[in-house]
């Protein structure tokens, strides 16, 4: 294995590292990916590894899968051993969990007010801007696709909210979860829109796919900018 390796773990075979996997590999990373759903099995430690990136994917963080509770397990390594983790979406929620916070009811779902897809406004708190989005303005338009959500974890710090969700991003010791998307690139993004379609159509009555692709002409260069930025600060957490 290289020395200077990520782990990342896709929880879907198109819910990819997207513009950071570029950004990695620029600067000499080496990216050791995991994919579950093809039989890969998850590490059980992270020894070998400088850092930990776990990314979205269909399964909610209450579902009943082997590879959820492993990847729980890691996130827990993470922080006791002070190794950089970043998660994105269901990964955000898995640290969410794996710090015990609340990420289901009496139901076994936690949803929010409703779902987010396509592009919406978050606001960075004072603590986001010095953290894992310093470099950008307190309020910035991003990529959403999720309806989940979950409480802020003990002894966490809030770094993003919005009025839906308010909170889109978090930090508990080493490990750092985002409910948005920075990473997409509008191929993934169509990608999406084909394999959750169904998904699209149960919410058909406040949410346009039209608007979804429309967004990319007047977010993209914004959205690429705040994953240089979320890259950059993520990489100097690596030893």
């Amino acid at each position: 294995m290289a020395k200077q390796t990520i782990l990342a773990i896709q929880n879907s075979s198109f819910e990819h590292l997207g513009t950071l996997q570029s950004m990695f590999e620029k600067d000499g990373f080496a990216i050791d990916t995991v994919i579950p759903s093809k039989g890969h099995k998850v590490p059980t430690k992270l020894n070998d590894y400088l850092a930990l990136v776990i990314l979205g994917g269909p399964a909610s963080v209450y579902d009943d899968h082997q590879y959820l509770k492993e990847e729980e397990r890691l996130i827990k390594d993470a922080m006791t051993n002070n190794i950089p983790a970043l998660g994105i979406c269901l990964g955000s929620q898995l640290i969410a969990k794996a710090s015990g916070a609340r990420v289901y009811n009496g139901a076994r779902v936690y949803k929010g007010a409703r779902k987010e897809i396509g592009w919406y406004p978050v606001e960075l708190t004072q603590d986001g801007m010095s953290d894992i989005f310093k470099g950008l303005k307190k309020n910035v338009i991003v990529f959403q696709w999720h309806g989940d959500t979950y409480d802020l974890p003990p002894h966490a710090i809030n770094l993003a909210k919005s009025d839906l969700y308010p909170v889109q991003a978090f930090r508990v010791k080493s490990a750092i979860g985002i409910q948005f998307h920075l990473e997409v690139s509008k191929e993934m993004v169509m990608d999406w829109i084909i394999e959750y379609e169904d998904e699209l159509k149960s919410v058909s009555d406040y949410i346009r796919v039209n608007d979804i692709i429309k967004g990319f002409n007047t977010n993209s260069d914004k959205l690429k900018e705040c994953s240089r930025v979320l890259y950059t600060n993520f990489k100097n957490l690596i030893n």
